[in-house]
């Protein structure tokens, strides 16, 4: 009975702060009063739909979605399996780590023009996606590993219990929401960094691509319009990455 109530206050609190930002995105677009600076949210809601009766609109949509999850799904693979194996192989932690520091502090738009440069601009947001996500769950996973409960390591010490036993008794479980919490980060900062790239790169039939011509011609209802979709699909991912990821602990923890 608790936890639904707990439950009711969150979607209750949720509505409420959605309300307040959505009526002073109403109030700030009601003093400037011109669509191509800030339009309102009624606007956005009539291009928004408008839209999503026009192919091109999903085409774009698509294009971009895909590619920004085959990013993120790239770096959470070599993040979680170089994470792992820097328990067995120290050497993987003393290469990847100041790699992933690096990472952080550069900025996006520097490896974009990398990216650019080097390869074709229909797959920037691929490999920029990659190239964000991968240190958030690689390092989230680092810390993790360090954080692991010593004595239980003691004692797999002392009966010699190998790679895989320590993998599947010990630092799985252990791991468990810190993978949770790093895929959910990694998600999110995949798709807003994903769609930089395009803007930047500006591949043909990507919504990067589709809010660049908006800028240039000004037309902001159709930016925000695209910018809300992205949103909702980032959200909806995240959100997804954090229900699976539960059922896979309750699954665990019943074994």
């Amino acid at each position: 009975m608790k936890q639904k109530t707990n439950k009711y206050k969150k979607a209750l609190y949720t509505l409420i702060s959605a309300v307040v930002w959505i009526g002073l995105w109403q109030i700030v677009s009601m003093i400037y009063d011109m669509d191509f600076v800030l339009p309102s949210p009624i606007r956005t809601l009539e291009v928004l739909c408008g839209n999503m009766s026009r192919g091109a609109f999903w085409s774009a949509v698509g294009f971009s979605v895909v590619r920004i999850l085959l990013g993120f799904v790239l770096s959470a693979m070599l993040g979680i399996i170089l994470a792992l194996l820097s328990i067995r192989a120290k050497a993987v932690g003393v290469l990847f780590d100041p790699f992933c520091s690096v990472m952080r502090a550069v900025p996006v738009a520097s490896f974009i023009i990398l990216v650019l440069v080097m390869f074709s601009s229909e797959y920037v947001s691929v490999i920029v996606s990659m190239l964000m996500g991968f240190p958030v769950i690689y390092s989230t996973l680092r810390r993790g590993i360090e954080a692991a409960d010593g004595e239980l390591i003691e004692v797999a010490d002392l009966f010699r219990v190998g790679y895989l036993g320590r993998l599947g008794y010990i630092y799985l479980p252990h791991l468990s929401p810190y993978i949770s919490s790093a895929l959910s980060v990694a998600c999110g900062l995949c798709f807003k960094s994903g769609i930089a790239a395009e803007v930047i790169g500006n591949p043909r039939g990507s919504v990067g691509g589709e809010m660049y011509l908006s800028k240039i011609s000004f037309d902001m209802p159709e930016l925000l319009s695209y910018t809300v979709v992205i949103v909702v699909i980032s959200v909806i991912c995240e959100k997804a990455i954090s229900v699976l990821c539960r059922i896979y602990a309750r699954r665990g923890e019943s074994e």
